[in-house]
């Protein structure tokens, strides 16, 4: 369910942002704002990959929020973008979703979750080391 609907949501989104005639642009402009559509396409690709495998976990309410809108924000950005028809508009969706998936990420304690024992501490010693 969760991936029909991403892809429907970046589908609707990347058509109604490539419909439509834009301005004629420089073509050295196009071409940048192309290759930087490519680069940060990869990105939401990574972001969306991120979010689905942290989904398979249970997670907080406005974290689920934000691993589930912000892949498709920034495909839909990336797709703007790439027709630029309004880079604007494009760049705040691409960013927005960026932010959101950052802030969930960096901000989820089971993110990447601790497998690792934790060091035993020691002694009486506050940083566990031994005075001589």
């Amino acid at each position: 369910m969760l991936t029909g609907a991403t892809v429907l949501a970046v589908a609707a989104g990347c058509t109604v942002l490539a419909a439509g005639g834009g301005a004629t642009h420089d073509p050295d402009l196009l071409r940048l704002m192309r290759f930087m559509a490519a680069i940060k396409g990869g990105f939401a690709l990574a972001a969306l990959a991120a979010s689905l495998w942290r989904l398979a976990r249970p997670t907080g309410p406005w974290r689920r929020i934000a691993y589930v809108a912000g892949p498709p924000l920034m495909i839909v950005g990336a797709c703007g973008l790439w027709a630029m028809r309004d880079p604007g508009l494009a760049a705040l969706a691409l960013h927005g979703g960026l932010f959101a998936v950052l802030a969930a990420a960096l901000t989820d304690p089971d993110f990447v979750p601790d497998r690792l024992p934790r060091p035993r501490r020691t002694g009486n010693s506050a940083s566990g080391l031994r005075r001589i």
